[in-house]
């Protein structure tokens, strides 16, 4: 005991010095430079994690949890890094209060843009791998940050163009925000079609429910029980899986024919270009009105 204690007095001089040079200006800039390298370390060890993972297990819920966990880290080197310079930045409160009416009006896209980031986050709907449309955007989402988001695009002919958008986290307080992939694996498919008024409805509405029908006979039945247990678990009224059409008119010389059916996601540009494609042959190779004017 007395040793421990001879110990104790020999080294409290050098313990003590220690923090007294921690506590200097240096000192903090050290531990700033050391929460930082750390911060890098542990995102950089993580995505490591995530790629060796990858192979085992090609989902989105790996880079999900990466880009969580990724998120917490910084936000935890930040909390620390504010912690240990508080005494400074206490000093300067009085004098930036002046100046913060004045940033609150000069960096309201940065604002909107970090309300932003926490609104995607609490939003449990919206996940990494989620397809969404906000504005003229429409891609599957591969990263959330405090000031952006990033989408794999997806053109208009539902395939993914190889591009990466990188869009502020404000804008979803400029456009509606909508997740395509809200249903799981399977969603609803909207298919447009555009005729003359002469056209023949009933031969055209005949033509294109056969055609969805034979399209999408490998999934109609699985994404209809799909939707049923939706149904019965989340309270909610879902459209229908199996293929429906819709007339309404866009003007005073053209109709409209929707066509609506439940598919898989990675499906919908596969399946609008065999209905559309063999629609348009076979409709146009037994027109009645050889005059009858169609457009897509």
């Amino acid at each position: 005991m007395n040793e421990l204690l001879h110990l104790y007095r020999e080294t409290l001089p050098v313990i003590e010095a220690v923090f007294d040079f921690l506590e200097s200006r240096l000192g903090r800039v050290i531990l700033t430079v050391l929460i930082l390298f750390m911060a890098t370390f542990i995102n950089r060890f993580m995505h490591w994690r995530l790629a060796v993972k990858k192979t085992a297990d090609p989902s989105g819920d790996l880079r999900a949890t990466w880009v969580r966990r990724r998120n917490m880290v910084w936000v935890t080197a930040v909390l620390l890094i504010l912690a240990l310079w508080s005494n400074q930045i206490t000093g300067f409160l009085i004098s930036l209060a002046a100046i913060g009416g004045a940033l609150l009006v000069v960096s309201k896209e940065f604002i909107l843009c970090v309300w932003g980031a926490l609104i995607i986050s609490l939003n449990k709907s919206l996940k990494i791998g989620s397809t969404i449309e906000i504005g003229q955007y429409t891609g599957q989402l591969v990263n959330t940050g405090f000031v952006s988001f990033e989408l794999a695009e997806i053109g208009p002919s539902k395939k993914q163009t190889g591009r990466l958008l990188q869009l502020p986290n404000s804008l979803i307080f400029q456009w509606p925000l909508k997740n395509l992939s809200a249903y799981g694996a399977y969603g609803i498919h909207l298919i447009d079609f555009h005729f003359d008024r002469r056209v023949n409805i009933q031969r055209a509405e005949n033509l294109v429910l056969k055609l969805a029908n034979e399209a999408g006979k490998h999934w109609i039945l699985e994404a209809e029980r799909h939707f049923t247990h939706l149904e019965n678990s989340h309270f909610v009224d879902l459209p229908k899986a199996q293929p429906e059409v819709f007339w309404n008119s866009v003007d005073e010389k053209c109709l409209r024919m929707t066509l609506r059916l439940g598919c898989p996601l990675n499906k919908r540009g596969q399946l609008e270009k065999a209905v559309v494609k063999r629609f348009w042959v076979e409709y146009l190779e037994h027109a009645v009105d050889p005059n009858t004017q169609a457009q897509d």
